[in-house]
């Protein structure tokens, strides 16, 4: 529902102002889609990649793991699971981009080997342990990566929505509403100059009759 405006020049000025603001802002909006779009998709293609890798990588890890597990009596596989726990220090650093806030992890393991004594379990489940170790950072980064992609989707999503707001419906309305009071000041201009020829004439009218009414002066 369009907003109904008084039809003077102070609000046209107002309106075009509002106008000329929609304008620069609807640009900026739209280079910033083009920016996250272009974004999206490279860390689309790199996630996808980190995805493929860390599923090999893990799908590594399950089988020397289930191999381990075969070698490894039930008591020792317990034991061994019990000990090997690692405290490590978690590190988290948020990065901006395009204004948008992601989260990025970094996981500190103190190096040393398993607790668990190796006489009683498998080399399989040693190198299950060891790789799993080793790269789980990668699955950091891969679970930081995918949290970035949602959260840029979102913001995709609502710089999007602004882009068409400011499109579709605030940009149309303005200038709607700026050529409707052009119009009528144009309208009332035409009037106010009507009414003041007619006025001139009817003054022009009466300075005429009024010298013809004089009496003439006798020779």
């Amino acid at each position: 529902m369009k907003r109904k405006v008084n039809p003077n020049r102070m609000m046209l000025i107002r309106l075009r102002q509002r106008l000329e603001l929609a304008r620069r802002g609807h640009k900026l909006l739209k280079n910033k889609q083009e920016k996250l779009m272009q974004n999206f998709i490279a860390l689309t293609r790199r996630t996808a990649e980190m995805r493929r890798e860390i599923e090999s990588v893990f799908m590594e890890i399950s089988m020397h793991y289930l191999s381990g597990r075969a070698m490894t009596g039930r008591r020792s596989l317990e034991d061994a699971l019990a000990l090997t726990t690692m405290a490590g220090t978690l590190e988290t650093e948020v990065r901006s981009e395009m204004n948008v806030q992601i989260p990025w992890f970094r996981f500190v393991i103190p190096g040393g080997g398993p607790s668990y004594r190796l006489s009683s379990t498998s080399p399989e489940l040693d190198i299950a342990f060891e790789t799993l170790r080793d790269r789980f950072q990668e699955l950091l980064d891969m679970a930081a990566s995918e949290n970035a992609l949602y959260k840029m989707a979102e913001e995709l999503e609502k710089t999007r929505r602004r882009v068409n707001a400011l499109e579709y419906v605030l940009i149309p309305d303005l200038t709607a509403q700026i050529r409707s009071i052009e119009s009528k000041l144009s309208e009332n201009e035409r009037s106010t100059q009507t009414r003041l020829m007619k006025i001139k004439e009817m003054v022009e009218a009466r300075a005429g009759g009024d010298a013809g009414d004089q009496p003439r002066s006798r020779g």
